[in-house]
């Protein structure tokens, strides 16, 4: 079983990422209301905020079983909400929607089926790192003019899903 420690969540690292995962709904508004240039502020935001936390936890020693699980979690709810947004309120492609979602969906049970066998936290490989920037890019498109990189993104983002994907089953064996 995974030790948690309660200090863990005031860590700087660790309110980072509660403070992108609460934040989330902000960027979801403004696409719902065709407010693309706060959006793409509000990612801004929320990347920062990533990139931030992932040095602090080095920077002050404060890496942390809960941010192991917080900070890959908050990522995929992000994507989730924000490309189901796009869906809806853009011309974003519901199938390609669906595949995030349900690769997001498989890691999460196979990293709580691994959680169950040993007290090793999943992490992500590098593959899978660049195929999140992938679809995070995508989504950044989206709320831009330029359809040529939309496209070539999205046949990018989801090229990279199924790889990445049998990349970490790999790792896990």
């Amino acid at each position: 079983m995974i030790k948690i420690n309660s200090r863990e969540l005031l860590y700087v690292p660790n309110l980072l990422t509660l403070f992108r995962l609460f934040f989330l709904p902000l960027p979801v508004i403004c696409i719902a209301y065709g407010k693309d240039n706060a959006a793409l502020a509000l990612l801004g935001v929320a990347i920062a905020t990533d990139v931030l936390d992932g040095y602090f936890a080095r920077k002050l020693n404060q890496v942390s079983e809960l941010g192991k699980i917080l900070d890959p979690l908050a990522d995929k709810i992000g994507v989730a909400a924000l490309v189901v947004a796009l869906a809806v309120y853009r011309d974003f492609p519901w199938w390609a929607a669906a595949i995030i979602i349900a690769r997001d969906l498989l890691l999460l049970v196979g990293s709580l089926a691994t959680l169950s066998k040993t007290t090793e936290i999943p992490t992500s490989n590098l593959f899978g790192k660049l195929t999140a920037l992938a679809w995070v890019l995508l989504v950044i498109s989206y709320l831009t003019p330029f359809l040529i990189i939309q496209k070539i993104l999205l046949v990018l983002a989801v090229a990279m899903v199924p790889i990445s994907f049998l990349l970490y089953l790999r790792k896990r064996r």
